[in-house]
């Protein structure tokens, strides 16, 4: 029978949780408007490895001492004070050939990802829409016991978050409330999305093409996974 699956909905789920929690499982960490997002894109178009930071000044002092790292990300969904980079996915479609690879920092995402491998998860995942299909393949075939982390929005939950693990979960046949909550939603997931508390945010900020953007299913067939080395590969 498989092994129950875990859901953190929020920052409050997933920090400070102890080694148990995650021992012998793999975490799928969703932050679908936009750091997971990002990650994927970034990856698929040449990326050489995403390192990600809780703290803006970590990303700035990893940046200085490493030539060819980019720094991405947001604060209140914008970049900051002399960051190359936001954390839009369509920043990425081409990957920008004076970089190697790029230290990302976010409000929730990169802090979701950060507690995961800082709780020792066996496999610390970025999940999306845009390679949701990737991932469910991925996780058949290693036959892990699955938490899934919703990065929330601030300290919130996240519809978006919740809509992309339901969908995992749908595509994995398990059985899950997030799967009804997925169902009902999947007819007009951009209304949902749009409509949501960060959809709202990006779109107040001008951002709109990015929700239709990450709202593709299956633009790339790759499954970012967290290295011993503390970078995000495929």
């Amino acid at each position: 029978m498989p092994a129950a699956i875990q859901v953190c909905y929020a920052p409050a789920d997933y920090e400070r949780r102890p080694p148990a929690f995650w021992r012998g499982r793999a975490a799928v960490v969703f932050d679908i408007l936009r750091a997971t997002s990002t990650i994927v894109t970034a990856l698929a178009a040449g990326c050489g490895g995403v390192r990600c930071f809780r703290a803006v000044a970590a990303a700035r002092r990893y940046a200085a001492r490493h030539a060819r790292t980019a720094l991405a990300g947001e604060r209140d969904g914008v970049p900051p004070p002399a960051f190359q980079y936001g954390n839009s996915p369509r920043e990425f479609l081409s990957w920008p050939p004076a970089y190697d690879t790029l230290a990302l920092t976010t409000t929730n995402g990169t802090r979701a990802i950060a507690a995961a491998a800082d709780g020792g998860a066996a496999r610390v995942l970025i999940g999306s829409l845009l390679n949701l299909s990737a991932l469910a393949e991925y996780c058949r075939r290693a036959g892990l016991p699955l938490t899934l982390v919703c990065s929330g929005t601030g300290a919130d939950f996240s519809l978006e978050d919740a809509l992309a693990a339901g969908a995992l979960l749908a595509e994995l046949r398990r059985a899950h409330p997030l799967v009804s909550l997925y169902r009902a939603n999947r007819a007009d997931l951009r209304r949902a999305l749009h409509t949501s508390r960060n959809g709202r945010r990006l779109r107040a900020i001008g951002l709109a093409a990015d929700l239709d953007f990450c709202l593709q299913r299956d633009r790339y067939h790759v499954v970012p996974a967290l290295a011993v080395d503390g970078v995000i590969g495929i």
